[in-house]
C-alpha cells in the first residue's frame, strides 16, 4: 500500500512539475488523495509525513485539497452495558457517560495516528459536498465503536465554508466542548470536534503540513 502510494505521489509530482508555467507555479491540480484512503476513510501518518517531504507547502495544499480530522484524545467516562446481553440490543448505540471527575485521557497511539481527510474515497456514492461520519459501512468516515451512532454527524462544504451538524446521535457532537443542536455550525481551522468520546482537531492542509514538518 505504502509503495503504491509513494509511486502515485512521485508520478503526480512529475506531472505537476511538467505542467508548471514560466513562473514555476503549477497550473493543474495535484493528485487524488482519495486513492490513498483505506476503507474507513483514513490515511496513514507515515504516508502523510512522506507527502510533506515530497511537496512544498503549496503543493501539499493542492494535493490534499480538503481539511482533515486528526485524532487528539479520548474523553474519560464509561459506556452503559445495560441490556447489552440481549441479542436485539447488539446493533444499538451505547450511551457514553462522561466522567466529570477525570481529565481528558491522552490519545492512544492508534488515535494519534488516525487522520481522516474530508474526502470521499474513490468508490463512494452520494453528494460530493456532504461528508458523513458514523459507525457502519456506507459512511465516508467509519468509526466502528458502539458509542458512535450509525450516522453520527455530517460535514457540508458550502461556498468555501465548512459546516458540521449532528445526525441525531445518541452521544452527541461537540465543537470546542459545546454540544451542537440540530442546526449546522461553522467549523474553523484548529477547532476541536468530538464525536461521543473521541476528540479530533480540524486542520486545513497548511496547518496539517506545519504539524507534519514540526513547524
Amino acid at each position: 500500500m505504502f509503495g503504491k502510494a509513494l509511486g502515485l505521489m512521485k508520478k503526480q509530482k512529475k506531472t505537476a512539475d511538467e505542467s508548471a508555467g514560466a513562473g514555476g507555479k503549477t497550473r493543474t491540480q495535484l493528485g487524488d488523495i482519495s486513492k490513498m484512503l483505506n476503507t474507513s476513510g483514513r490515511i496513514g501518518l507515515q504516508m502523510l509525513q512522506k507527502l510533506a517531504t515530497v511537496y512544498d507547502k503549496e503543493g501539499f495544499e493542492r494535493f490534499m485539497q480538503q481539511p482533515v480530522l486528526v485524532g487528539s484524545s479520548i474523553q474519560a467516562g464509561s459506556l452503559s452495558t445495560q441490556n447489552r446481553h440481549a441479542k436485539e440490543e447488539l446493533n444499538k448505540t451505547v450511551i457514553f457517560e462522561v466522567d466529570t471527575g477525570e481529565a481528558v485521557a491522552s490519545a492512544s497511539d492508534s488515535l494519534r495516528h488516525a487522520i481522516y481527510p474530508l474526502v470521499k474515497n474513490e468508490y463512494a456514492t452520494g453528494r460530493l459536498e456532504i461528508f458523513s461520519i458514523g459507525r457502519v459501512d456506507g459512511n465516508d468516515m467509519i468509526m466502528p465503536d458502539y458509542a458512535i451512532s450509525k450516522q453520527h454527524a455530517f460535514f457540508e462544504i458550502k461556498r468555501g465554508n465548512y459546516l458540521i451538524r449532528d445526525g441525531g446521535s445518541t452521544n452527541g457532537t461537540r465543537i470546542n466542548g459545546k454540544r451542537l443542536d440540530k442546526k449546522p455550525a461553522r467549523i474553523r481551522d484548529k477547532d476541536v470536534v468530538a464525536f461521543a468520546r473521541y476528540e479530533f482537531t480540524f486542520l486545513f492542509p497548511e496547518s496539517l503540513y506545519d504539524m507534519l514538518r514540526g513547524d
